[in-house]
């Protein structure tokens, strides 16, 4: 596809905006929603992801209209029944503490989009534009809405369901805990088993602002500014062989790929930033984790609310040949991870005590560059079905800040994705490495 197609403004068109209130009301023992420390550290951001279905209906009496109507309104009803046990995301932000669970709603955008779906997943980085305009990552949206879905219907006949959820509310868990009940609400509507999802909001119960006050400034704040995004294959065939080769050299029992894709992505991007400057010499990696399982006593899986930590390595030297050598990264990794599962969650969570916005603005005085790696792996996305089989393709939109990685299975075997986003100024030599190279496909 040229690219001056996806550029033009014939290409989506918005047919329908509607808002989807919850299907009954919010009890009002339920009306204010209080975020936890960590819920208070993120802005207004939005996570973005995009399922994308082939063709699902092969209805020749019906046009491309009736058929886009059609699939919005099963998505809508189901949505109105989702959002009863998911309030929060019907709400309206406060404060900085506080959802007004008000069933305010989500707003639904249904849209056309002038070819077909394969134009766009063959096209790097043209995912995107299935997401409402300007909304992925932002900090800020005007209509205030904390969840809002686009559906689009290809030429092909192919839909992609876009979803930017609020991250004050939750975290990647969370967010496929979400979709898991809204797919099953949608696909299992003719049966006449009694769905009801049952999330658990956990707020500040554990997490609590109490001790320290409402955060006045979000720590993580979205800026795309001079940011490119790069998509990267990593088969399970090649994973593989890279993980028995670190395995070997590092001396670490059965290295994830997690950690040998973040170590690898880490490596070449701080060859990559150290080529275009003299006076960058440190770099630190800083990985978020899900700690429900490591809480005392557990949590569940169906906690909603971010509940994150994070682990670093101590700051590198990218001038030190050995330091940056991938078997001991990986064997600093594992060392971090073995740290974190050793500590007492709540009152010793990095996220909060490293102070996240120190990190992001570079101002640890130990380093000059930090890399962030958010894992999704095993977050069974594709496994997300509306009714229409499993998705083609499950993807982030571009975001949200340089020098940001996040993985994800992909489709089917061991394989990884992992979606790279560096100042642009440094992704052409990152893209050219040629260790990364051998690994991709």
């Amino acid at each position: 596809m040229a690219f001056a197609l996806l550029s033009s403004p014939s290409l989506v068109s918005i047919c329908d905006k509607s808002f989807i209130k919850p299907s009954s009301l919010t009890p009002s023992t339920n009306r204010f929603h209080k975020l936890s420390l960590v819920d208070q550290s993120f802005s207004n951001l939005y996570i973005p992801i995009a399922f994308f279905y082939p063709k699902v209906e092969e209805r020749e009496e019906s046009n491309n209209s009736h058929e886009l109507s059609h699939i919005a309104h099963l998505l809508q009803t189901s949505l109105s029944q989702t959002l009863v046990s998911y309030y929060p995301y019907a709400g309206k932000s406060k404060d900085n503490a506080t959802i007004d669970c008000n069933d305010m709603g989500a707003e639904f955008l249904s849209a056309r989009i002038k070819c077909h779906m394969s134009e766009i997943l063959d096209y790097p980085n043209a995912e995107s534009i299935v997401f409402p305009k300007d909304l992925p990552w932002t900090n800020n949206y005007e209509g205030g809405n904390l969840l809002v879905v686009q559906v689009s219907k290809f030429d092909c006949g192919g839909i992609a369901v876009s979803v930017c959820l609020s991250h004050k509310i939750g975290d990647g868990c969370s967010v496929l805990n979400f979709f898991n009940d809204w797919a099953s609400l949608t696909r299992d509507r003719a049966t006449t088993t009694l769905i009801n999802p049952s999330p658990r909001f956990v707020g500040d119960s554990i997490f609590s602002a109490q001790n320290y006050g409402p955060l006045v400034d979000q720590r993580f704040v979205s800026d795309l500014n001079e940011c490119v995004q790069k998509r990267l294959v990593f088969p399970t065939a090649k994973l593989n062989a890279l993980r028995a080769k670190v395995a070997v050299e590092s001396g670490v029992e059965n290295p994830t790929r997690a950690e040998v894709v973040s170590a690898l992505l880490f490596k070449c991007a701080t060859k990559a930033a150290s080529s275009t400057t003299t006076l960058m010499r440190t770099s630190k990696l800083v990985n978020f984790f899900d700690v429900r399982t490591m809480m005392k006593p557990r949590l569940p899986r169906r906690a909603i609310g971010n509940v994150l930590s994070l682990f670093s390595t101590s700051a590198i030297d990218t001038n030190n040949e050995q330091e940056m050598k991938l078997p001991k990264l990986v064997h600093s990794l594992r060392k971090g991870v073995e740290v974190a599962y050793k500590k007492e969650q709540v009152q010793q969570n990095e996220l909060i005590m490293k102070k996240g916005k120190m990190l992001l603005e570079n101002k640890d005085e130990n380093c000059s560059n930090v890399y962030l790696c958010s894992n999704l792996c095993r977050y069974p996305f594709y496994n997300v079905d509306f009714g229409w089989g499993k998705p083609e393709r499950v993807s982030l939109a571009n975001g949200p800040f340089k020098n940001s990685f996040f993985l994800m299975d992909y489709k089917t075997g061991q394989g990884v994705e992992a979606r790279v986003m560096l100042h642009k100024q440094h992704m052409s030599a990152f893209e050219r490495d040629k260790e990364l190279l051998e690994f991709i496909s």
